[in-house]
């Protein structure tokens, strides 16, 4: 096993056992180039995967399916069930031994991070993320992400889901749709047009897990840059918002603008940046534990290798070569010419829009790609970390720093600060999940941010601890109320609508005071029920005399939950 700071990677004879026959689009053929320009840049596999016994399964799947798979991987001639049929998933003999070799090497990757031997790990040929508990599904027999976050989730860890592919982890989603320990957050072509049919904005989870899921599905032919605008402007904030002890992730090529399964047009030059910024929110939040994973990817040859090369760069924190070497494409170039797949790309990086000029449909995708975009930040988001990002009060792909304390138990009550100054704010620290964001170093960012923003902050301060806090900011003609936030001590005390009432009754510039109270505003770490959150929502600002209303328009179609809020101007 490495010691080094390099990914570990995972490959091995089993690998190429995950077969579904010679016609089939998820080819074992993939590992050749694959493999093969991975060792070019220095990439050594290091661990073989092995198949993960049944009780390891479990953890994700029924017994009643694991004992179907076993049963098509003796005779493959068996009537259709449990999604294995002609078609997508087609049974082979020894498909419960491949498919359970797949999960074991992200099992046994899993167990190397949290053993501490390495930080990073790359499965090539993981990421099966449409699998069921209970049926197999868009080539997928066993869901070896979700079995991996279930893994680490037993360790007590909170994790972070990043799935890449061109179509929606439907799979993941499903397997842990109920558990707020687990966020989960997909970019895929949309639903309507594409496997799996799902997706959708308003997929959100459920119950406390309600704003857990969060899922951006793009119109065909959307290009890189509005698919990278969609992962910067989402990805660093859900990271600091919900602080994952570790990340899983899913990388596949199959968004790639030359895929011949799908509609995207995005290049390796933006998979590689999106995979440098997972790397970096793994050190920033998860002391550096990440497990990526391959996934899709059809485009065996000229598509594939780059974008498993340019993951395993990303987790070796090395530059990309400058061009592939010539001897890996002489290599293949042959075989890529067979299947329709050459000539291969000289080039790790793709030319801007993969050599291609956007055309008016590319155009019209985009600007409604990117208006989803906008519409899932504002959704799944705190408003205070949306406006702190924009804002330039914090940056989560910034280093941490020093910022909170354990927040003691008060018999007493917090002195209410009409308006905390920056002088103030610089003397003070604030307690863990005043706000809601998991992350003390962001909160702290926040806090200072929104004191030199010039808006009205008023905080409950407990013997030098800032143990409350409400933020507004003047947004044009009105104020924006950004977050009403209690440590979890100091909750059920009323200390929320005294803070509300203080900033409310403090503003002197006569502007109306708006709110709008979506499924992102919540404890990270301890999430109340969707339902009850916005009744505590509703009440808080009816008695600090907000007209309250549902949500208008998207929001409230998406998030049924959401509502919103005026207060008449001060004067």
């Amino acid at each position: 096993m490495p010691t080094s700071s390099e990914p570990l990677l995972v490959f091995g004879p089993r690998s190429r056992t995950y077969d579904f026959g010679p016609q089939h689009p998820l080819t074992p053929r993939r590992f050749g180039p694959g493999i093969d320009l991975l060792r070019a840049i220095g990439a050594e596999p290091e661990l073989a995967p092995e198949p993960a016994p049944d009780d390891e399964l479990l953890a994700c799947h029924t017994a009643a399916y694991i004992r179907t798979v076993r049963s098509f991987s003796d005779d493959p001639f068996r009537p259709p069930a449990a999604g294995i049929s002609p078609g997508d998933d087609p049974a082979f003999p020894g498909m419960h031994e491949a498919a359970a070799a797949v999960a074991g090497g992200s099992m046994a990757a899993v167990e190397a991070i949290l053993r501490g031997e390495v930080r990073h790990a790359f499965h090539p040929g993981g990421g099966l993320h449409h699998a069921m508990a209970d049926r197999a599904s868009g080539f997928c027999i066993y869901n070896d992400p979700a079995l991996a976050i279930a893994r680490l989730r037993a360790a007590g860890l909170r994790i972070l889901y990043l799935d890449f592919d061109t179509h929606h982890g439907d799979g993941v989603q499903a397997l842990h749709l109920d558990d707020p320990g687990v966020l989960t957050f997909s970019i895929h072509e949309s639903g309507r047009y594409l496997f799996p049919g799902t997706g959708f904005v308003d997929e959100l989870g459920s119950g406390r897990a309600s704003g857990t899921s969060a899922n951006v599905p793009l119109e065909p032919f959307t290009g890189e840059a509005a698919w990278l605008d969609a992962v910067r402007s989402i990805v660093p904030g859900l990271a600091a918002t919900f602080a994952p002890d570790a990340i899983v992730s899913q990388h596949g090529a199959d968004s790639h603008a030359w895929d011949p399964l799908a509609h995207l047009r995005v290049t390796t030059t933006a998979m590689g940046e999106a995979a440098r910024m997972v790397d970096r929110l793994a050190h920033r939040y998860a002391d550096g534990r990440w497990l990526a994973t391959g996934g899709g990817g059809y485009d065996a040859y000229r598509v594939v290798p780059r974008t498993w090369s340019l993951v395993w760069l990303a987790g070796a924190h090395r530059e990309a070569p400058e061009s592939t070497p010539a001897a890996w494409r002489e290599r293949w170039t042959q075989e890529a010419e067979r299947y329709g797949q050459a000539p291969i790309p000289g080039r790790f990086e793709d030319e801007p829009n993969a050599g291609r000029s956007p055309d008016e449909a590319q155009r019209a995708a985009e600007e409604a790609s990117r208006e989803t975009s906008v519409h899932v930040r504002r959704l799944v988001l705190p408003a205070v970390v949306q406006a702190g990002i924009d804002r330039g009060w914090h940056d989560p792909l910034d280093a941490a720093v020093a910022a909170s304390v354990d927040s003691p138990a008060s018999a007493g009550s917090p002195e209410i600060v009409a308006r905390l100054s920056p002088e103030l704010a610089d003397r003070v620290v604030i307690a863990p999940r005043t706000l809601p964001v998991a992350d003390a170093s962001a909160a702290r960012a926040l806090m200072l941010g929104a004191t030199r923003g010039g808006g009205p902050v008023v905080a409950a301060i407990d013997r030098g601890l800032v143990v409350g806090l409400a933020i507004a900011v003047d947004a044009g003609g009105h104020d924006e109320l950004l977050t009403i936030g209690v440590a979890p001590e100091f909750r059920r005390r009323g200390l929320g609508t005294a803070l509300l009432v203080a900033l409310a009754d403090g503003r002197t510039n006569g502007h109306e005071l708006r709110a709008t109270v979506a499924v992102g505003e919540r404890d990270p770490v301890e999430p109340l029920d969707r339902a009850l959150r916005a009744v505590i929502a509703r009440r808080l600002l009816e008695k600090a005399r907000f007209h309250v209303r549902p949500a208008g328009g998207r929001l409230g179609r998406d998030d049924p939950e959401a509502i919103e809020g005026t207060l008449a101007s001060s004067t």
